[in-house]
């Protein structure tokens, strides 16, 4: 009976054995399974994500250093080699740590339609020949100057780093799960891990964002006011506030007018400040994920003195730099305007050409430095003697230009005359003896070129000159076809900066 007895409760212990034996195996692939599930779902696609944000970071702060190489006007074959250099100077850059470069390869695409130059004469490709397992990183390049869309630049980044991370993470995890009984400690402890490793990314993430010598702010979709804005950016923008809602007047206009919506769009944005004037700024806007949530990471690069640069060389590009006037290249420029505009709308439009009479004597006998002064007052009274709708300019060495749209032939002519007059009675007492007149054409358009249109004009001038000197002719213009019939000895009378 007690053999029974034992030999039944050793039965049932056996029974509870391998019924707990089942319940820990049971628990032990439930575990797995879930942590199986919970990796494939959401643990590898996180580091993926996270990873892929490091890396369109990283490729978007190098695109602006290729971006301004495209705005010295270099030839191609010197572009082509800044180039090369740059994009090796990229895949270069490597982990301090590790020693292992960031970036495996990088393609270039150009839009040469936008950048008139030989086709794919600057596309190329640095780096490996292959890259299995990199994370392509396309980059749009826009023109520093024009802001127009010149052509895409990928970067390969190095999977290394990914699979570091997910190598290591996933150990933590398989290690982990190896012991039914501490399963859930060492899954515990293998997640707080990896948290703690997020937390110190995101933590050194802040320190980076926090000392960032320019301004940068993080704004969640959907609000109005800052999440996150580093001391340059509050700064800049004057922000105030607290917690996680930071506000001003200059960002309510940035945000009035538009931010930038693509990744790693760039954008030039003017700001108003007290007095009138206007700050530029380039503003970036980087999508990315932070604390969980999706934000947009905005850096702002002031450019209010490079603005202004830009502003003196585009006025130095059509002025004068002795009168201050229009110089030739402007206006021919604004007479092919004037010109398109009496095609399209038949407006009237007038030219008055002239030039000082006998200059050449005056530099003579008085020396250039009065002649250039001489040229400095004719430049001073003809903007006081015009319309404010006329445009002025120094034609070349002693000639003048004057367009004058919406006028008729009599009109300009009214204009030209009291030019001359008011030039011809100007008072030269500190030269004795001066005396400074001048001799114009005027002419109305009528349908030909522009070239035609000002050698009509020249020729007026050309007969004023014949006449005496010291007068204004004007003539009405004839056809294209009777231009084609000139005499042969009227091309090439009068030349640029002949003195008569």
């Amino acid at each position: 009976m007690n053999r029974d007895a034992m030999a039944t409760a050793s039965q049932e212990s056996l029974r509870f054995e391998r019924l707990l034996a089942l319940i820990f195996a049971l628990l032990g692939a439930t575990i797995i399974a879930l942590s199986s599930l919970y990796w494939v779902l959401a643990l590898e696609p996180l580091l993926r994500e996270h990873y892929e944000s490091q890396s369109r970071a990283f490729a978007q702060a190098q695109a602006p250093g290729l971006e301004r190489l495209f705005d010295g006007g270099a030839r191609p074959e010197y572009l082509r080699g800044e180039l090369q250099a740059a994009l090796d100077a990229i895949l270069l850059l490597q982990d301090q740590s590790t020693g292992i470069a960031f970036i495996h390869r990088v393609e270039l695409i150009l839009d040469y339609d936008m950048l008139a130059l030989p086709k794919s004469s600057l596309d190329m490709v640095r780096g490996a020949n292959g890259c299995e397992g990199c994370i392509q990183v396309p980059i749009a390049l826009y023109h520093p100057r024009d802001h127009v869309l010149i052509g895409v630049v990928t970067f390969y980044a190095n999977p290394e780093f990914l699979q570091r991370l997910v190598a290591g993470v996933r150990g933590k995890l398989l290690w982990g799960a190896g012991a039914m009984l501490v399963l859930i400690m060492l899954a515990w402890i293998g997640a707080s891990r990896w948290l703690r490793r997020l937390g110190e990314s995101e933590s050194n993430l802040r320190n980076v964002f926090e000392a960032a010598s320019f301004p940068m702010v993080l704004h969640e979709p959907g609000r109005r006011g800052l999440a996150r804005a580093n001391e340059a950016a509050r700064r800049y923008l004057s922000l105030a506030g607290h917690g996680d809602e930071l506000i001003s007047e200059d960002w309510r206009y940035l945000l009035a007018a538009g931010l930038p919506n693509g990744d790693g769009e760039q954008r030039e944005m003017c700001i108003p400040v007290e007095g009138g004037g206007l700050r530029w700024a380039l503003v970036s806007v980087v999508r990315l994920r932070f604390s969980g949530g999706v934000s947009r990471l905005i850096s702002l690069v002031d450019i209010s003195e490079l603005k202004a640069v830009q502003e003196e060389l585009r006025a130095a590009s059509f002025t004068d730099g002795l009168t201050g006037l229009y110089n030739r290249r402007y206006l021919f420029s604004m007479l092919g305007k004037e010109v398109d505009m009496f095609r399209r709308y038949h407006q009237p439009l007038s030219l008055f050409l002239f030039d000082l009479d006998d200059f050449k004597k005056i530099n003579d006998r008085y020396g250039h430095p009065v002649g250039d002064q001489v040229l400095v007052r004719v430049a001073e009274e003809l903007r006081q003697c015009v319309r404010e709708v006329d445009v002025i300019g120094r034609y070349g060495g002693e000639e003048f230009m004057v367009i004058l749209p919406h006028a008729r032939l009599h009109a300009a002519w009214e204009v030209a005359e009291r030019v001359r007059v008011q030039i011809s009675g100007l008072d030269w007492a500190e030269h004795a003896g001066l005396r400074v007149s001048i001799s114009g054409g005027v002419c109305e358009y009528n349908g030909v070129s522009v070239d035609a249109f000002v050698k009509l004009a020249d020729d007026s001038l050309y007969r004023a000159k014949k006449g005496g000197k010291d007068r204004v002719v004007a003539e009405t213009m004839p056809t294209g076809v009777d231009l084609l019939e000139q005499r042969p000895d009227m091309v090439g009378a009068r030349q640029h900066g002949r003195d008569g």
